[in-house]
């Protein structure tokens, strides 16, 4: 299962020249599901376009946010066999930060984590040398779900050199 971070009324992080967090993570997801379709095995994604998942009764933003989330776990956890892939982008107060991290979720979704953290430091960025790390309690979609689950923060949309990568279709197929 393929989970593009965010979308709709909920764009998620922006950055100060106004990209928005919910596209970058959709346009990754969708050559990710392309990938795996080439070679065979179609992905479940949860959002093809730029919507949030709410149900109609959500009509504040937290109400929608929170319904999203709810509707995202439901929808993962009906999938046989699943592995979840969560795609976002990461940001911090300083520019200074950069560079691909990975988290997961459990000892089964662990080795997956770190292969793709090592892949992207071999692929992507030689100079990444962060490791994969267990996700925080606070994140619901991944403490909620019960498939393996690894969350992708592909790099720092605050950062003004991997932000441009970021939004560059050849280096968003290196990351998918």
């Amino acid at each position: 299962v393929i989970d593009p971070g965010h979308g709709g009324e909920d764009g998620g992080a922006v950055s100060d020249t106004g990209v928005v967090e919910s596209g970058l993570n959709l346009e990754v997801s969708r050559r990710a599901k392309l990938l795996f379709c080439l070679f065979g095995d179609a992905p479940v994604m949860l959002r093809e376009s730029d919507i949030s998942l709410h149900s109609g009764s959500a009509s504040t933003l937290r109400e929608k946010k929170a319904s999203d989330l709810k509707n995202r776990v439901v929808k993962i956890n009906s999938v046989k066999d699943a592995l979840l892939i969560s795609i976002h982008q990461n940001t911090y107060p300083e520019g200074r930060y950069s560079g691909a991290h990975i988290f997961y979720t459990s000892d089964e979704s662990k080795p997956y984590a770190e292969l793709l953290q090592k892949r992207i430091k071999e692929v992507l960025d030689p100079a990444n040398n962060r490791e994969a790390k267990k996700v925080p309690s606070s994140i619901y979609l991944l403490n909620n779900v019960n498939c393996p689950a690894i969350l992708v923060e592909c790099g720092f949309m605050t950062n003004r050199r991997e932000l441009t990568l970021l939004q560059d279709p050849t280096y968003q197929i290196k990351l998918a």
